[in-house]
């Protein structure tokens, strides 16, 4: 186990990486064009990328559409989430830098599921859309070894060895480099949708690029169609708050960084609850053949896990109603994302149902929501750490079938490293399954043959409980910190923060306390269960409704741990056994993966299994439990619970 209490062991003396093999020159420009690396797409995968290839020395150009939708949060602005907030923790403690925008930029911050484990745990921040482009903006324009640029690259030039060569534009610029880094999002062949019209575009307003998917498919990269949507945006001063729910922030403040620096406390703005009801189920089944899925206008494959409103009003028949958040862009604006009703149904028929929602009677739409459509390669075809057939050439975010900027900016950062490592001729970067859940989306990705937008899931990793957001720094930062991506302040306080767990850590363990009347009181009063004898502190916060912060009022606690070193050590603590009974169910998977599968049996069945794992596993009739470890949407959890079932 990755403990937290005997860390030291993963403090090496890493050699910063070395920036020799790399031609630099002030602000990244090139006699003849000439870069490093190449990332191509200003979203969030690229803006990773290009700044991780950067800090590391390769000489780096990024080439975006419109250089005014840097960063930009083109469906709701928020970061984090169900499982999504560990890529980000993860992300952040390697050198990333969508955790640090977060907290420069919220607008409203919450914890969600903190009723259940510390493994679901996952901080969710609503962001100021435009503060949050702006602020990656600045940080892209302080490195002097990154250039941005505005054009369309529409082919890929690579050499009788199948290495890259360079890019082409669509007004004729050549760029000559030896790695290049896709991060297209939804705008290779982008088609927006609203009802039967549609335009080409990658989202509202700009338009989308062409020509880069033919070029790719002479060089024999497989692609397909996927689609995503996005919800309608309505004028606040138009909603009727009193007939909503507020959804406050919550009071203590969290973060994404691990950086203290880049803590920004501020006002927060409330986002609000309403529901769908009779009147939006009968208007959205009345009209499904006008939408673009149902009505056969489109024929790619959506998120499974972000549905549009008809998806789910088809797909849940027993759900009399559905929650729709009303959550504010930004502070200087008054446009509101109503989330939850993602659709692609005709503008009339848009502006009608929101009229149907409690509070929304009123409501003004701003800006209509729309489906997407748009070319994606197969992630099958590429290494662990990226690169296709083609060498130099690497992928990361939508363009490989994920769905989510969280996803999207993981992917970017390990495309970023390793493309300037394949520059320098240095080996690359792989991050294992056990270790990360961006290991783990990774893999997953390479392995799987998924047929819809993939999603981060805690379900999908065997190694949940391990794969915490609160331990990302110990897990991730010192692999940032090999590649030169962690400063050197960043970097004492991460080992001043090792420091003091481990000694608290160790206080906790060795520190045995004796009861008498007033602790016993004081105790039992806290923890709402009664305490028969002395115990060390360890086991003591280790109980039910009993944490480190009640530890104050005996005057047992280190005054000076903050929220985060409180938070790893009562986890550690408190879930001990829950972390050693998953070692041992990883450990024995392994010898049971070659188990036979009765080929009459009903998975649908298994209710333990998810809907989507019976789904899956019905469709693809696996004849082991390793056919069934390779089934894109069949998580870990899945066949765990059927290696379970089969062995009754």
């Amino acid at each position: 186990m990755l403990g937290i209490l005997n860390f030291s062991k993963y403090f090496q003396n890493n050699k910063l990486f070395k920036k020799k093999n790399f031609v630099t020159y002030m602000n990244g420009e090139k006699k003849n064009n000439k870069y490093d690396v190449i990332v191509i797409g200003g979203g969030h995968a690229g803006c990773e990328a290009a700044l991780a290839s950067a800090k590391m020395g390769a000489s780096t150009l990024l080439l975006t559409l419109n250089l005014d939708k840097i960063g930009w949060q083109p469906c709701n602005p928020s970061i984090g989430g169900p499982a999504k907030s560990t890529l980000v923790q993860e992300l952040d403690a390697m050198g990333g830098i969508m955790g640090k925008i977060a907290d420069r930029t919220y607008l409203h911050k919450k914890i969600l599921n903190i009723s259940k484990g510390p493994a679901v745990w996952s901080l969710r921040a609503q962001t100021d859309k435009r503060e949050y482009s702006d602020e990656i903006k600045k940080i892209l324009d302080g490195n002097l070894n990154l250039t941005v640029k505005e054009g369309m690259v529409n082919e890929i030039y690579i050499d009788s060895k199948n290495q890259i060569k360079g890019i082409g534009t669509f007004f004729g610029g050549f760029y000559q480099c030896t790695s290049v880094v896709l991060t297209t999002g939804t705008f290779l062949g982008g088609i927006i949708w609203i009802g039967s019209k549609k335009i080409s575009a990658g989202r509202a307003g700009e338009m989308s690029s062409f020509g880069l998917t033919a070029s790719l498919r002479k060089i024999e990269i497989k692609t397909g169609r996927l689609k995503t949507g996005t919800p309608p945006r309505i004028d606040s001063r138009y909603i009727n708050f009193d007939q909503t729910e507020a959804q406050p922030s919550d009071t203590t403040e969290n973060w994404f960084s691990f950086d203290s620096g880049e803590w920004n406390s501020r006002n927060t703005m409330n986002c609000f609850l309403t529901y769908t009801n009779d009147n939006t189920r009968y208007l959205i089944r009345k009209n499904l053949h006008l939408s673009p899925k149902y009505g056969g206008f489109m024929k790619s494959t959506g998120p499974r896990y972000c549905p549009s409103i008809e998806d789910k009003i088809v797909r849940f028949t027993e759900k009399k109603n559905h929650q729709i958040f009303l959550e504010p862009e930004g502070r200087g604006i008054n446009e509101v994302y109503v989330q939850g009703l993602s659709t692609g149904l005709p503008e009339k028929l848009q502006i009608e149902l929101l009229k149907s929602i409690s509070g929304l009677e009123n409501s003004k739409m701003v800006r209509p929501a729309y489906s997407v459509d748009y070319d994606y390669i197969i992630a099958t075809q590429l290494d662990k750490n990226l690169m296709s057939r083609i060498d130099g050439l690497f992928f990361a975010g939508q363009i490989c079938g994920t769905t989510g900027y969280e996803e999207a900016a993981s992917q970017g950062l390990i495309a970023g490293i390793n493309s300037a490592l394949f520059s320098s001729k240095k080996p690359m970067l792989s991050l294992s399954r056990d270790g990360s859940f961006i290991g783990t989306m990774i893999e997953d990705l390479c392995t799987k043959d998924l047929k819809e937008p993939y999603r981060v899931l805690t379900s999908r990793s065997e190694f949940r409980l391990l794969l915490r957001g609160d331990n990302a720094d110990y897990r991730m930062m010192p692999i940032g910190r090999k590649y030169g991506l962690i400063k050197d302040k960043v970097w004492k306080k991460f080992k001043k923060k090792v420091e003091k767990v481990e000694i608290e850590g160790k206080n906790l363990n060795e520190t045995f306390l004796k009861l008498n009347f007033k602790i016993r009181g004081l105790i039992e009063t806290e923890s709402i269960s009664p305490i028969k004898k002395g115990c060390t502190l360890s086991q003591l916060i280790s109980r039910p409704n009993f944490g480190y912060f009640n530890l104050k009022k005996l005057n047992l606690h280190d005054p000076d741990l903050n929220i985060g070193e409180i938070q790893q050590i009562e986890i550690e603590f408190k879930y001990l056994s829950y972390i050693e009974r998953q070692e041992i169910q990883i450990k024995n998977i392994e010898r049971v993966l070659d188990t036979h599968i009765d080929k009459n049996i009903n998975f649908m069945n298994i209710r333990q299994l998810s809907k989507e794992g019976r789904e899956k596993l019905t469709k693809f009739r696996p004849r082991n439990l390793r056919e069934a470890c390779k089934i894109g949407g069949v998580s870990t959890s899945d066949v765990q619970t059927l290696a379970r079932f089969i062995s009754k």
